[in-house]
């Protein structure tokens, strides 16, 4: 909080989040009275709300506070906490995760406030193949995509190689060793029954001599960059090169892409969203989006996302 007046924006973030940090800083500047509740911390508080003001009071470490009708609501989180442990939690440990993420969620009793962005809405954009139906309504070309455990399927739609992914986000632990899974390019003959009957995944056209692009949207802004390496494209999943080694290059789309781009955030309700795009000789191809996607180091000066946050959750 910047002083002792009700709060007008609720931040709903964690405790090592620069993006909300840039915000913040912002919203300070401009004397936005605010209140930010990470998650980690959320238990050293006393919080209580009322469903039906709604009303929520909060004592502790951010001192004693009353939101009520927050103007705005930032939700920097993902609806399900995708950190599947390998480590075994104790009863009180899975009881504290479970309830508190389900007290984030239960904040869309604010009903009056503007979300960036609502969890009903970031529950289903989160969803890729739902996306990509959505992309390809407001007029993006796709790659052609399957969802499947079936190695058949596969082989019958793609004659060459493909690329693989997960369904959803995937992070996984084992002993003290952490894993995320990547977009990866193979040969059809390199899967089979064995390796994909357990679990969905989502096979797609590979497209080749490509430049990824990612496109911020807040509300009616867009701001676009091109992913390279040594001022070229990267063959395949760019997020597994040393970020040393890549450069992010402003780029203008042309104006239906851009309308694309705002229809799409639009008809999935959301008020922000990261937007994966792949351009090469074919044309401008819709990949993927991401309701809560990072971008704090995209900010320049040609590229001010954190402003335009703070813009519209003071306005």
């Amino acid at each position: 909080m910047t002083d002792g007046r009700r709060p007008e924006v609720l931040v709903l973030s964690n405790l090592y989040d620069l993006a909300a940090d840039m915000v913040i800083a912002k919203l300070e500047a401009a004397g936005v009275p605010y209140l930010r509740l990470n998650r980690q911390a959320l238990a050293h508080h006393r919080i209580t709300v009322d469903p039906l003001g709604p009303l929520m009071t909060v004592k502790g470490p951010v001192g004693r506070h009353v939101v009520r009708n927050p103007s705005s609501v930032w939700y920097r989180a993902p609806v399900f906490d995708r950190d599947v442990s390998g480590m075994r939690l104790s009863v009180d440990e899975q009881l504290s995760r479970s309830q508190w993420m389900a007290f984030l969620r239960s904040m869309s009793v604010f009903r009056q406030a503007r979300w960036m962005n609502h969890p009903s809405a970031t529950y289903l954009a989160e969803s890729k193949p739902y996306q990509l139906a959505v992309a390809d309504d407001v007029g993006f070309k796709t790659p052609r995509t399957m969802v499947t455990n079936d190695v058949r399927s596969i082989e019958a739609t793609f004659p060459d190689n493909l690329v693989v992914k997960s369904l959803d986000t995937v992070l996984l632990h084992e002993d003290m060793h952490d894993f995320f899974t990547y977009t990866t390019v193979l040969g059809r003959d390199q899967l089979s029954d064995s390796n994909i009957s357990s679990a969905p995944i989502t096979a797609q056209q590979e497209l080749k001599n490509k430049t990824d692009l990612r496109v911020t949207v807040v509300s009616d802004q867009v701001f676009a960059v091109r992913v390279l390496k040594n001022q070229r494209g990267i063959e395949g999943d760019w997020r597994i090169t040393p970020k040393d080694q890549l450069t992010y290059a402003s780029c203008q789309l042309t104006l239906a892409d851009e309308d694309r781009c705002r229809e799409l955030v639009r008809r999935l309700k959301l008020a922000f969203a990261a937007i994966d795009l792949v351009e090469n000789d074919e044309g401008l191809f819709f990949i993927e989006v991401n309701p809560t996607g990072e971008w704090s180091w995209l900010v320049a000066d040609d590229r001010p996302i954190d402003a335009a946050i703070a813009s519209w959750l003071a306005e």
